[in-house]
């Protein structure tokens, strides 16, 4: 596939990423817990327009990218601030754990209260304390796979994967691509709607 990335359209301030360029060694794939770009909307809204616990690129439904700040500079994507110097921070567009509609069992609503409306079949798996999942979409997996592969050339870093999506104590010394779930157990992203292994197959291969 021929690999688009928009650099104008959801562009961020200054005020919400650190202009510093710094070496990278690892991706750090996560969510934005919302549909619609309203993740960016927060971005420039909290903070007065300075928040800075953004990412460089969000790819979104139907498989578009686009990269808010440059990828040689960083964020405080992670909590823990020591890693966000070295990494390239992806979220992908997807509403994260949902619960059923008190009222009507065959609606489904996301943490914040707004109600799953896309056609998609949820996932259902138990996972940390949460069950049902919205869906990743084909085209955005395989965006995700094109970006992260070109990101991987440009930037010199390791062509290998994660293969699951549970923490694990040496994430932060883990140079490659990997999900902000790695790094401890109150991260919901990635969910189980997302195949782990099958992307590190396609990533490696």
């Amino acid at each position: 596939m021929s690999l688009v990335i928009n650099k104008k359209k959801y562009q961020l301030k200054n005020s919400n990423y650190i202009s510093e360029v710094t070496e990278k060694k690892r991706i750090i794939i996560g969510n934005t817990h919302s549909t619609d770009m309203r993740h960016y909307i927060g971005w420039n809204k909290r903070l007065n327009g300075d928040y800075k616990k953004t990412a460089m690129f969000t790819v979104c439904l139907d498989g578009k990218i686009y990269q808010h700040f440059s990828p040689n500079n960083y964020s405080l994507f992670m909590d823990d601030y020591s890693i966000n110097e070295t990494s390239i921070t992806i979220v992908l567009e997807n509403e994260g754990w949902l619960v059923k509609d008190l009222v009507d069992e065959n609606k489904y609503i996301n943490h914040i209260g707004h109600i799953y409306n896309r056609k998609d079949s949820i996932m259902e798996k138990r996972w940390r304390n949460q069950t049902h999942w919205a869906p990743y979409s084909n085209q955005q997996i395989d965006s995700t796979c094109e970006l992260v592969k070109r990101l991987c050339l440009e930037f010199n870093i390791p062509f290998k994967a994660i293969g699951h999506n549970t923490n694990f104590d040496s994430a932060e010394q883990y140079d490659g691509i990997l999900y902000k779930s790695n790094f401890g157990k109150y991260y919901m992203d990635i969910s189980p709607a997302w195949d782990c292994l099958k992307i590190k197959n396609r990533i490696e291969n």
